[in-house]
């Protein structure tokens, strides 16, 4: 096992740092993050595990990361503005503002030569509403399911499969006050490496043994939409409309999915990631309610004075045979609209990225990619830009929170219009997690083909993009392709 940094470099960090990051590494060929975060963190109160379910073919989603809460967690609900920080409750009206310049100022200034990649944070999830908070718009009454518009935890132990060296890593985000912190630690991680070698000496590194695999016994009763077809189709209309009369170009409209669900929810995390690997899935465990995702779609990662953001828009359903996913994927490719939606969509997060970004520097390093899941076939590109000096995780969330993808053209006025047509609140769909790091390192998602388990129920939204030609039983079907992955997880046998 190697250890970094070495006693020496440590106190001489000590200096200059609250924290430092103090890690164990060493080579985990063929590890199965999934069976060690199973092993290690399941059950644990407010644990997390991001995976990166095409880690080693996607240069995109390299690390595969996992965690638990030291006790300490922000939570908020709107529009009451009412939070609790570990028990105290406070109302105000920038709680939102303030509860991200906490967060923003755990963060160290400059890298590590020893560390290139998050090691520690904060780390939670914003839901969709939270982005009307940013734009002063209002919010309707929670509904069910009633979960928090904002849940972070801080996370000072982390562990970090990294796909491409196969090296796993153990790491403490040591605090520096103390004078035997480095001691403590080099025997915290040495416990760590013993546990490892024990637990996997006589079992392999992945989910191959039957005890891990899900429990295939329980499945959902049955799946409600809160649309009909042609409720659905209607509000597809009524947003033609207002691109008729010139208020949107583009908006996209979900339907929500809701059923009875008795099974286990790491089980369920579980099949959706064997059905449906995707590069920015996550498991999101906290006091009475889980988080489990499959999404392809990342909002905008940082790392250092990098920002870059990944956007989807643009899908065809795959094909029984190679043939007919062939014939599907250039048919996408060859569709006069969704070109012009992915180009719509490209611009809005150019535009987004403006905003932070140093002048001249934002740009599009891909364009128009496809990117192919189990169900789905998708249209990405890749936008990236520097960012000004001193820009906080706030002033970064504040210009690209919520995603265009998923709001429409221009962003605003389509949050209206959504908040309109759709029934219920969207609630963590559409909205993103991820983590603010203690170092230079921001990661989130969109929370798009995710599953929302809470008491024994089960919900999930699926949604398309209108544009002017857009025809609602075409966007209809294509809610019913995306919502296909999860369906069958949710109603499988077998």
């Amino acid at each position: 096992m190697n250890i970094k940094p070495g006693r020496d470099q440590f106190f001489k960090l000590r200096q200059s740092r609250p924290r430092i990051p103090i890690l164990g590494e060493e080579r985990a060929p063929s590890l199965d993050p999934a069976h060690l975060y199973q092993c290690w963190f399941k059950n644990k109160p407010d644990s997390f595990l991001f995976e990166s379910g095409q880690g080693q073919h996607n240069s995109s989603a390299r690390y595969s990361i996992m965690g638990a809460s030291n006790g300490q967690r922000t939570v908020a609900n709107f529009p009451h503005k009412e939070s609790s920080e570990n028990g105290a409750s406070s109302s105000s009206e920038n709680e939102l503002q303030k509860i991200l310049d906490r967060m923003s100022s755990d963060q160290n200034v400059g890298a590590l030569d020893y560390v290139n990649h998050f090691w520690g944070g904060w780390v939670g999830y914003l839901a969709y509403e939270t982005g009307r908070i940013f734009e002063n718009l209002p919010l309707k009454n929670a509904g069910e399911p009633n979960v928090p518009d904002v849940y972070f935890v801080q996370a000072d132990r982390v562990i970090i499969y990294d796909h491409s060296t196969q090296i796993l890593k153990y790491i403490i985000a040591a605090p520096t006050e103390k004078e035997n912190q480095f001691q403590l630690c080099i025997d915290e991680i040495n416990d760590f490496w013993k546990w490892f070698h024990e637990e996997f000496r006589n079992q392999p590194a992945s989910a191959s043994d039957e005890n891990f695999y899900p429990d295939e016994s329980s499945k959902i009763s049955s799946l409600k939409s809160n649309l009909t077809q042609s409720e659905y189709e209607k509000i597809v209309n009524r947003a033609k409309t207002y691109i008729a009369e010139g208020d949107i170009y583009q908006a996209n409209l979900a339907q929500r999915f809701q059923g009875d669900y008795p099974g286990d929810h790491f089980d369920l995390f579980l099949k959706l990631r064997g059905l449906n690997p995707s590069p920015f899935s996550g498991y999101l465990e906290f006091d009475d309610f889980a988080i489990v995702s499959s999404s392809p779609e990342r909002l905008f990662r940082v790392d250092g004075s990098d920002l870059e953001s990944r956007p989807i828009a643009g899908t065809r359903p795959r094909g029984a045979t190679p043939e007919a996913d062939q014939k599907l994927s250039s048919e996408l490719f060859l569709s006069a609209k969704e070109k012009a939606e992915h180009l719509m969509l490209v611009d809005l997060e150019r535009n987004d990225l403006g905003r932070v970004c140093r002048f001249g520097t934002v740009e599009v390093t891909e364009f128009m990619s496809l990117e192919q899941y189990s169900h789905v076939s998708h249209i990405v590109s890749n936008v990236k830009g520097l960012l000004k000096p001193q820009t906080t995780a706030a002033d970064i969330l504040k210009a690209l929170f919520p995603g265009g993808t998923i709001t429409g053209c221009p962003k605003i006025r389509c949050m209206e219009i959504i908040d309109e047509l759709e029934p219920h609140r969207r609630g963590p769909y559409s909205g993103s997690f991820g983590y603010i790091g203690f170092g230079p390192y921001m990661d989130f998602n969109i929370v798009i083909r995710t599953i929302l388990v809470k008491n024994g129920k089960a919900y999930f939204h699926v949604g398309a993009g209108i544009v002017a030609d857009s025809i609602p039983e075409k966007e209809y079907q294509e809610t019913l392709d995306k919502a296909a992955a999860m369906m069958q997880v949710l109603t499988s046998t077998g």
